[in-house]
């Protein structure tokens, strides 16, 4: 369903947002302040990857609901994997 009503007719992707300040900060820092074209790529490339790190791990809200199970048991003298009932991954990457 597209509804269409005067909030929502012209919406801006916050990447896009983010990568037009970022390009005017840089203009803003070359000719204005007149800094160094390689610092201004060297620093926009350090914003990106801090901000490419926002970016992946978004997903990882609400951490308050795991348990933490050990990925072997110890069935007589073999080890077993546990059967694993949320197949959330666990960790950053």
């Amino acid at each position: 369903m597209n509804q269409t009503n005067p909030s929502n007719k012209l919406r801006i992707q916050p990447l896009l947002l983010v990568t037009v300040a970022g390009l005017l900060a840089a203009l803003v820092a070359i000719f204005v302040f007149k800094v160094s074209v390689g610092l201004v790529i060297n620093y926009g490339l350090i914003g990106a990857m801090i901000l490419s790190h926002f970016w992946m791990h978004a997903g990882h809200t609400g951490h308050g609901g795991h348990q933490e199970q050990s990925p072997l048991s110890k069935t007589g003298d073999q080890l077993s994997p546990v059967p694993v009932e949320n197949e959330h991954k666990h960790g950053c990457h």
